[in-house]
């Protein structure tokens, strides 16, 4: 007993020891139990879906100090410039670089130069950049003091037609050179840098620079668009008010909205056009001839340059940067696109604009949606800023938006300089043109009060700077690329919005649906910042309709909207194409020499997508992007009542991208036809592209016969300037006479659009073929738009004045005409009988009565006769001008006893 008999101290122990194991296994149970635990949940979190994207991404913190204080300047010095009673030379200049210091302390102050470091992607002192800044400073000062001394009239056209295209394309080199240090450009498929002769953007941007520059401010501007545009500018700035329009002696302005004008007021304003009365082309008495057109011009080029980059951008995106190349070359030689850009008309700012937004829209509707956009810090003087294209972006955004703010604020406040003076008061605006009240023609000057007492333009300026602050407020954390780009693509509609009207932002996003529509991408929706870019036109393009209205209430808007707008769509509005086919086929012939020498590959191109639906998903979606794009367009237009030829330019871009992209798969697609079986479809598409060069060799040649005239009664080579101009009856001059040139157009388009059935040199048919329509633009710029310009405009005829009047003084009075230019020229400085008779003799017998023997008159060379007899017979009645330097209008002097 006593040998199996435990002792009580082991008995414990083994007590003690015994439940340790299973307490142990169980631990063990339990953790294994977890571990499983832990595994289902993470299964489940993996097939669970993703955690909702916020719906707005927070921003960094504020920098209330450094924002606020460069905010404050900046704000503070364009309001007074705003407020102030005189107008100063720098006052414009000065005013816009106020309010780019005002837009980086804006974005200073909600702290967007802050991103974390994990968003830098390269960082970098100021000293880096110093090199291509210098060389940014200088070309853009250089460009400035160009443009300013042919304004003058200091260098002629030769000098400021090589000097101005070599500073802004110095510019564009500066600009490469800070993207190079910063790293901001695309690179290579191989991820390399690329060089700057190797980008086809580049290239791109200096043909179109080339062709569109050298010529740009060196001849008249063209009646009427030009001239009739051109002075409601010019009253923008003699009157001092940038919202209520004066048109010399038709009183207000209603016809179109703000953008063009201005656009051209800003420029003119800036390079120091004498736009006084009287003094337009003032600086003939001091010996020089004065170029005020390439200030006018100067904003249209920067637009057109912008959109054709854009489109470039976009279509390379999906189809490769040579199919954006050739449809940007394609789109820079038509001659509608290259004519258009050359004139100081509503339609390029309203395209460009529009063009831009749908290059965007393409743009960010084939980026990754989550891709964010990189960030570069810059270290200056010690502070470090990290910038981003979200700046570009929400910079433009702010800088369009805050002068308005800040002159609408203005309206209710004012600087007298002398005496010393600050007063508050309601806003007043005066009609009239300030100097030439008192002349025939001209409306007597007068106070003008609101219609909308109510609705101030302080209280205005407070509604927009609230939806530009909702637009802040929405964006603030926004990096994502996509986002971006749409925000973009609406600031674009916006300002289309504002060039011409609802069209602006209707036809994209009509498109912009239609296309979602039709591609099922339906969440894409939920992406395309639709309450952001609704505040963006709210806060940019609205807020001038809005001060109109309050100003001059509904006869505004009946002339505007229903009259200029809804009864040009449903009735015929001063309609010049009297006996004229005006249905569906009138915008196809018009295509036809608005895309010459293109448009035998056009047809081809308009179809071609359909073809790609089967192949490469990206592409599809583009090519339907675009040709929906043509197609809307066209049918637009094409139903509208009242028809001129320029309304059809939106269609041109899309159909020009596709064009390029069917350029491109030639190019792509060139070289020796196998055999193989297997390769039938690629021997029935080439055959397919024979037969379009074949019919394309024959549609070009048809085009071209009717551009030359070639048979009796034929409008000939009159057509390119109908793709521009309003009177569709007026007479090419006889002296001119472009017949040789228009012909070897015609056949060497015809010949290498033909020689497309060539498969194994379609890639050196398509570079002579592009050859070719790049020297018919420099053609139709250069040669036959300089030497026509005179004829559709008052510039030599006013500069014959000038002169004239050096030897003989005299007043000049227009006689039966109302075409502007004898405004714009003349700073509406001119007694303008619309229509003579007993007002006309009345008003030169009282001159004669006050001393005035000599007088000079302008008129059409057919009214001449009338105006003598008018006179009663003259002691001197000497024609100064010939029709070879105006076919339609002249200049007389004419001297009494």
């Amino acid at each position: 007993m006593s040998e199996i008999k435990q002792d009580p101290s082991e008995d414990a122990d083994e007590k003690a020891e015994g439940p340790e194991e299973p307490a142990a296994e169980e631990a063990e149970a339990e953790t294994e139990a977890g571990a499983e635990a832990d595994a289902e949940a993470d299964a489940d979190d993996a097939d669970a879906p993703p955690a909702p994207d916020p719906l707005l991404r927070p921003g960094n913190p504020l920098q209330l100090v450094r924002g606020t204080s460069t905010l404050a300047v900046g704000a503070l010095v364009a309001f007074l410039l705003m407020a102030l009673r005189p107008q100063y030379r720098v006052g414009v200049p000065l005013g816009l670089l106020a309010v780019l210091v005002a837009t980086f302390g804006l974005l200073d102050l909600c702290g967007t130069f802050d991103d974390p470091d994990d968003r830098v992607e390269k960082r970098l002192a100021l000293a880096d950049l110093a090199a291509p800044l210098a060389l940014l400073g200088g070309a853009t000062l250089g460009l400035f003091v160009s443009v300013s001394l042919a304004v003058a009239g200091y260098i002629g056209p030769v000098v400021a037609g090589l000097a101005v295209p070599a500073c802004f394309l110095a510019a564009v080199v500066g600009v490469y050179g800070a993207g190079e240090k910063l790293g901001a450009w695309e690179k290579d498929p191989a991820g390399k840098p690329l060089p700057l002769l190797r980008r086809h953007g580049f290239w791109l941007v200096t043909l179109v620079t080339l062709l569109y520059l050298p010529a740009l401010g060196s001849h008249s501007l063209s009646d009427p668009w030009e001239t009739h545009y051109g002075e409601v500018a010019r009253e923008i700035l003699a009157r001092n008010d940038w919202i209520s329009l004066w048109w010399a002696q038709d009183g207000w302005f209603w016809s179109k909205p703000i953008l063009d004008f201005w656009m051209q007021a800003l420029a003119m304003a800036a390079f120091g056009v004498r736009y006084r009365p009287g003094a337009m082309l003032s600086a003939v008495a001091d010996g020089r001839t004065p170029f005020p057109e390439w200030a006018v011009r100067l904003p249209i080029f920067f637009l057109t340059l912008v959109a054709t980059y854009l489109l470039y951008k976009a279509v390379a995106r999906v189809f490769g940067r040579r199919a954006g190349f050739l449809g940007g070359l394609v789109l820079t030689t038509m001659p509608q696109w290259f004519l258009v850009s050359h004139q100081t008309m509503t339609d390029m700012p309203f395209v460009a604009t529009m063009s831009a937004a749908m290059a965007l829209f393409l743009l960010g509707i084939h980026e990754d949606t989550e891709r964010e956009v990189r960030v570069y810090e810059v270290s200056v003087f010690g502070a470090r800023y990290r910038l981003s294209s979200y700046h570009l972006v929400l910079g433009m955004i702010i800088a369009c938006a805050l002068p308005q703010v800040l002159y609408l604020l203005s309206r209710n406040f004012e600087i007298l300089t002398s005496p010393f003076a600050i007063r508050l008061h309601a806003d007043a605006f005066r009609s009239g043109s300030p100097g030439n009240c008192g002349l025939p023609g001209n409306q007597p000057c007068g106070d003008a009060f609101p219609v909308l007492k109510g609705l101030q333009p302080a209280l205005q300026a407070i509604l927009w700077i609230q939806a530009l602050g909702l637009v802040l407020y929405m964006s603030w954390g926004e990096r994502r690329a996509q986002r971006l780009y749409f925000l973009a693509a609406w600031f674009f509609a916006a300002l289309s919005t504002m060039a011409k009207g609802p069209a602006g932002f209707g036809l994209p996003v009509l498109c912009c649906l239609a296309y979602i529509v039709v591609s099922r991408r339906y969440r894409d929706l939920l992406r395309l910042e639709i309450v952001a870019g609704l505040l963006i036109l709210l806060s940019v393009a609205l807020p001038w309709f809005v001060a109109m209205y309050a100003r001059h209430g509904q006869p505004f808007t009946d002339r505007l909207l229903f009259h200029d707008m809804f009864k040009r769509a449903f009735t015929h509005v001063h309609d010049t194409n009297e006996g004229d086919d005006v249905g569906f086929r009138f915008y196809i012939w018009q295509l036809g020499y608005a895309m010459f020498p293109w448009t035998g590959l056009v047809p081809a191109a308009l179809v071609a997508w359909l073809r790609r639906r089967e192949e490469d998903c990206r592409k599809s979606d583009a090519s339907i992007f675009l040709a929906m794009w043509f197609f809307f367009a066209f049918a637009l237009f094409t139903l509208m009542l009242t028809k001129f030829h320029h309304y059809i330019l939106p269609a041109l871009p899309p159909a020009a991208m596709l064009t390029g992209i069917l350029l491109d798969e030639m190019v792509q697609r060139s070289g020796k036809v196998k055999r193989a079986a297997g390769d039938f479809v690629q021997q029935y598409e080439r055959a397919l592209w024979g037969v379009a060069g074949i019919a394309g060799g024959l549609l070009v040649f048809f085009v071209g016969r009717d551009l030359v005239g070639a048979r009796e009664g034929m409008l000939g080579q009159v057509r390119l300037l109908h793709l521009f101009t309003y009177n569709y009856k007026r007479p090419f001059p006889p002296t001119l006479d472009f017949k040789t040139p228009l012909l070897v157009f015609t056949c060497a388009a015809a010949v290498l659009t033909f020689a497309l059935v060539w498969a194994r040199a379609r890639r050196h048919v398509v570079t002579a073929l592009s050859a070719a329509a790049v020297l018919f633009a420099a053609w139709g710029i250069d040669v036959y738009f300089m030497k026509t310009s005179p004829h559709w405009g008052q510039r030599e005829t006013v500069l014959a004045y000038n002169r004239a009047k050096r030897e003989i003084p005299g007043p000049l009075i227009a006689f039966q005409m109302n075409w502007k230019g004898e405004n714009f020229y003349n700073g509406n400085a001119i007694p303008a009988f619309v229509s003579s008779g007993k007002k006309f003799q009345d008003y030169v017998l009282d001159q004669k009565k006050k001393g005035v023997k000599t007088f000079y008159f302008m008129t059409e060379h057919g009214r001449m006769g009338s105006l003598a007899n008018e006179l009663g017979g003259p002691r001197v009645f000497d024609k100064l001008t010939t029709p070879e330097l105006n076919n339609k209008f002249g200049l007389v002097r004419a001297t009494f006893e």
